[in-house]
């Protein structure tokens, strides 16, 4: 991929006015991105759902002549959780949960179970049940009907950046239903070799130059591993990618998804699979060279950072600080703790908005993720890299294992991070110790499979599932959590437990998702057999 130098412009850029030490400003944030705007759909439908369900379930009860509690509120809300766990809400495009073939089917399961859910809570006999179903179905039909035209209007319109040429750029422009939903802000060129580290760098930089909430790949001149590195990279930092229909064998793709916006077909690729052939190579561990980027994001740690900095191990490749906009002297104390510091600064707000500008920028190949309060201790970073040289591809902090402990989680927040952790384990069959600890290390060639786009505190969940998801060697390493240096943590008990909780069941539906469909197993005798056929 080509520079930000190389990037040729549809119209004039205006650049923005920028700190001196800052590498990267002004980029869209994870906040503002499609992937992370949920629309009234969010909201909107549960209510009509909620709201649906409830009077149906009021007038079939009256004229049953039993009773409306408890049915009321538990079935209603039952038929909610049920579609949230479907997936249905949330969507960024309603019209693809409409228009999908299954959802007759979804509608006619769900309402089933909440008509037996509420025969459970109340006496209604099977003529009432049958009744509540269908008053259901009906009124809910009519209910999304009437709101539909509003959730379309609120739909965001989605800015894409083309990798292709500027003909395909000016059809798409010129394509009458697609300028509804979307429209073709910029285009570039595909490269011409593999750009390695510095292609994250500069599709971040294409991204914040236009805007972007998506990529669209349009290349015939490109052969399959020239696109898979476009991919690569604009999956490191979080972008949605898809490609326009070509003859393509996609084969790291481990599932795709083939939608239309605006009439335009897309196939969407929602994640990349490892290559699952096992190394049988000579043993290189001991002679790799590692370099070891630590990437630390910070807000108002002014207190803080510079003890952090200053026990630091020696031989680091680089610590790249990222800048919350801080109020007070962040930036001044880490430069005076650790002098060789990058600093990049963040322009939207979270952690996991934080981590995705910070992980663009290393140009290590191990990135270790580290706090600025103090409560991570910088001693531990040998730990997780042996743990890395001997073998895994995830290493991950943990506070429950023997040689870890805590000196600053309450008994509420334990019990919280218990509850997740086996919530997690049990729908992704993982065996995590503690879940949401932030403190953990990685590969560099793992940012693909990861595809940062949680903007918050749930960030460090979304990335344990989705190297667990991509069938990744995870090995959790012994960490003790001290106290807090200075001043208050931003994190809130309640908010980001629900935000964890959320991450944790949208990436199982994810996972469910992308289970690769497996071909049948062909017996040697018959392969013998058809490659006997062919020659013939």
């Amino acid at each position: 991929m080509h520079s930000s130098t190389d990037v040729p412009l549809d119209r004039p850029f205006q650049p923005t006015a920028s700190a001196s030490e800052a590498l990267v400003q002004d980029r869209p944030t994870l906040g503002t991105m499609q992937m992370t705007r949920r629309g009234p759909g969010l909201w909107l439908l549960p209510l009509v759902d909620f709201f649906s369900s409830s009077v149906v379930l009021a007038v079939v009860a009256a004229l049953a002549g039993v009773a409306f509690l408890p049915a009321f509120p538990v079935a209603s809300l039952i038929l909610v959780v049920v579609y949230a766990f479907l997936g249905v809400y949330g969507s960024s495009s309603p019209r693809a949960e409409e228009g999908a073939r299954g959802w007759p089917i979804i509608r006619f399961l769900v309402a089933a179970l909440f008509a037996w859910s509420a025969s459970l809570l109340t006496s209604l006999g099977e003529i009432e049940q049958l009744g509540l179903w269908l008053g259901f179905i009906v009124l809910d039909s009519a209910l999304r009907t009437i709101v539909g035209p509003y959730m379309e209007r609120f739909t965001p319109h989605e800015r894409w950046v083309l990798v292709g040429d500027e003909d395909t750029a000016d059809r798409l422009r010129a394509y009458a239903p697609l300028s509804k939903y979307a429209s073709v802000v910029g285009t570039v060129p595909p490269a011409e070799k593999d750009p390695g580290t510095a292609g994250r760098v500069a599709a971040l930089e294409v991204v914040e130059r236009y805007h972007a909430d998506r990529v669209v790949i349009s290349s015939s001149h490109a052969d399959d591993e020239g696109l898979l590195e476009l991919v690569r990279a604009f999956k490191s930092i979080g972008v949605p990618v898809s490609l326009l229909p070509r003859p393509l064998d996609l084969l790291e793709a481990q599932s795709v998804t083939t939608s239309r916006v605006g009439g335009v077909p897309l196939i969407g690729v929602e994640a990349l699979g490892r290559d699952s052939k096992p190394y049988k190579g000579p043993d290189r561990r001991r002679t790799r060279s590692t370099r070891i980027s630590v990437v630390v994001p910070a807000m108002n740690e002014e207190k803080n950072i510079g003890q952090v900095l200053s026990e630091l191990p020696n031989g680091l490749h680089e610590v790249i600080l990222v800048d919350g906009n801080s109020k007070d002297n962040t930036i001044e104390a880490a430069r005076q703790a650790y002098p060789e510091i990058r600093v990049t600064s963040q322009s939207g707000r979270g952690k996991g908005d934080a981590f995705r500008t910070g992980f663009a920028a290393v140009t290590g190949n191990l990135i270790v993720m580290l706090d600025a309060d103090g409560s991570a201790d910088p001693a531990e970073i040998i730990r997780f890299v042996e743990a890395l040289e001997a073998g895994a591809d995830f290493a991950k902090g943990s506070r429950y294992m023997d040689g870890g402990g805590s000196a600053d989680i309450t008994r509420l927040r334990s019990l919280g991070n218990s509850v997740l952790s086996g919530t997690a384990n049990m729908l992704h069959a993982t065996d995590f110790t503690d879940l949401c600890y932030g403190y953990n290390a990685f590969w560099a060639r793992c940012l693909p499979f990861i595809s940062l786009d949680a903007p918050g505190f749930e960030v460090e969940t979304l990335i344990n599932l989705r190297m667990a998801a991509a069938g990744m060697k995870i090995v959790e390493v012994p960490s003790y959590e001290k106290e807090r240096v200075h001043g208050e943590s931003n994190l809130k008990t309640f908010r980001d437990g629900s935000r964890v909780l959320g991450t944790i069941f949208r990436e199982a539906r994810r996972r469910r998702s992308l289970r690769p469909e497996h071909p049948p197993v062909v017996s040697p005798e018959l392969a013998e057999q058809r490659r006997a056929g062919v020659a013939a």
